[in-house]
């Protein structure tokens, strides 16, 4: 385990999540390992509705 900052795909400086928070994860996660977050907040719910930077737009749930 190492502690680490959370930054996402889109080569921006402002991709970060939880900046001053760092998070215990395992040093050998690799490509195609599946991280799952339960609150990412409204940001990531708007710029994931559309195709940015190639990436399919990712499905919302609300309850």
């Amino acid at each position: 385990m190492e502690e680490v900052v959370i930054a996402g795909p889109t080569c921006d400086s402002a991709d970060i999540m939880y900046e001053h928070y760092k998070y215990g994860l395992p040093l050998n996660l690799a490509i195609g390992d599946r991280l799952c977050w339960l609150s990412t907040g409204a940001y990531t719910t708007s710029y994931s509705a559309v195709e940015f930077n190639g990436f399919p737009p990712l499905k919302a749930y609300y309850l």
